[in-house]
């Protein structure tokens, strides 16, 4: 009696249907555990990059970068977050990778100048006292001091996305706190309650636009203090 060996045509046919439903229900859980590891990343990135702004500050009167020892500007009035980046930087806080977003494409700083195609983090704006005032170690738990950049585009629905968003789809990013908590939010401004100094608490603060004057807010700069 002979004995069969191997797959019929049948058999081999719902191996593979079996097979392919099985990449079908774990590709996209792959992707979005691939998605969640990188936004681990991000994060930790964020919470480094505090940690050489409260560092720096040791030896500067508790003050960041941007910032003299007495709290004020520094000479010109300038501030710009490529300016910080550069000092911290070329002081080797931390590595030339780290500025660097994971869902982001930029080149990786080695030496030299530092401009926007070396980092992916907005830092926030010295708009006013209150700012100026959190723009140190002040372990404030409702002060935003850095966060994933907000990329401007012409739509009501959506004004700003981010690195890890489409165009069409609303922010969202890594944000730390003065704290050096990092959470990482689906939105740029809901549920964002900031406070700043000693001004009253901020409700869905707007990261990317100072929209209350009167009160210090989370306004979050890429370029320089006057844009985005």
């Amino acid at each position: 009696m002979s004995r069969r060996t191997g797959f019929t045509l049948i058999e081999l046919l719902v191996v593979i249907s079996i097979i392919a439903l099985l990449i079908g229900i774990l590709l996209p859980a792959l992707g979005l555990a691939r998605q969640t590891a990188r936004q681990m990343q991000s994060s930790t990135q964020v919470r480094g990059i505090h940690n050489a702004l409260v560092t720096f500050a040791q030896g500067n009167k508790s003050y960041y970068p941007g910032l003299t020892s007495d709290g004020e500007l520094e000479a010109g009035g300038a501030y710009a977050p490529a300016d910080n980046y550069e000092r911290l930087l070329l002081a080797g806080f931390f590595p030339g990778e780290y500025a660097v977003s994971p869902a982001d494409i930029k080149a990786t700083w080695t030496s030299g100048d530092v401009s926007t195609e070396n980092f992916s983090y907005a830092m926030l704006a010295i708009d006013g006292a209150s700012e100026q005032a959190e723009w140190q170690d002040t372990i404030n738990t409702d002060a935003i001091v850095i966060s994933d950049r907000g990329i401007s585009i012409s739509s009501s629905l959506h004004p700003f996305y981010s690195v890890w968003t489409a165009p069409s789809e609303p922010w969202n990013g890594s944000i730390g706190w003065n704290d050096n908590h990092v959470s990482f939010e689906a939105s740029h401004f809901d549920g964002i309650d900031t406070t700043y100094g000693s001004d009253p608490v901020n409700e869905d603060d707007n990261l990317f636009v100072n929209n209350q004057p009167t009160l210090g807010d989370a306004d979050m700069v890429y370029l320089d203090a006057s844009s985005n």
